[in-house]
């Protein structure tokens, strides 16, 4: 009995496409998990909008968070309030959604960072013409309401 050979496991997918330290063309990736590899065009085509469209909102959600730590600021006219206990910190809704969204922001980042570390120039370019597409869509908006001249920045 041959014990050697495979039928079908992740080790297959490896032999279709090998992982290349080393930036490259093509369409045959593993993508983060053996089970996910992209053996067709329309399969490599499909990821690449995906991570663009990924790209593009992590920039959106950049700034939603800015957007949402300017809420928390109180105006310049308002007198000081008492101070609040660390307990009333920690439970304040706008802070557990910005941790929420910190996690989110972070875990987005790092599946990002994975992508351009499989050295695909095409992956790559969707992920920086995503970036700059979202900063393109955000970056005037973010500029428009932060001013930094502002009293209670």
């Amino acid at each position: 009995m041959d014990h050697n050979h495979n039928h079908g496991g992740p080790d297959d997918m490896e032999m279709l496409c090998p992982m290349q330290m080393s930036f490259h063309g093509g369409t045959c990736e593993i993508i983060l998990f053996p089970s996910w590899a992209t053996t067709e065009v329309g399969q490599f085509v499909g990821a690449w909008i995906g991570f663009f469209l990924m790209a593009v909102l992590y920039e959106g959600l950049k700034f939603y968070r800015e957007v949402l730590a300017q809420r928390e600021r109180k105006p310049c006219s308002e007198p000081a309030s008492e101070k609040k206990s660390i307990r009333h910190h920690l439970t304040n809704k706008l802070h557990i959604v910005q941790s929420l969204l910190h996690l989110l922001q972070v875990s987005v980042s790092y599946v990002l960072m994975l992508i351009v570390m499989l050295f695909n120039l095409w992956l790559c370019l969707a992920i920086v013409t995503g970036a700059a597409l979202g900063y393109y869509i955000f970056g005037w908006i973010r500029q428009s309401t932060i001013d930094a001249n502002e009293c209670c920045n």
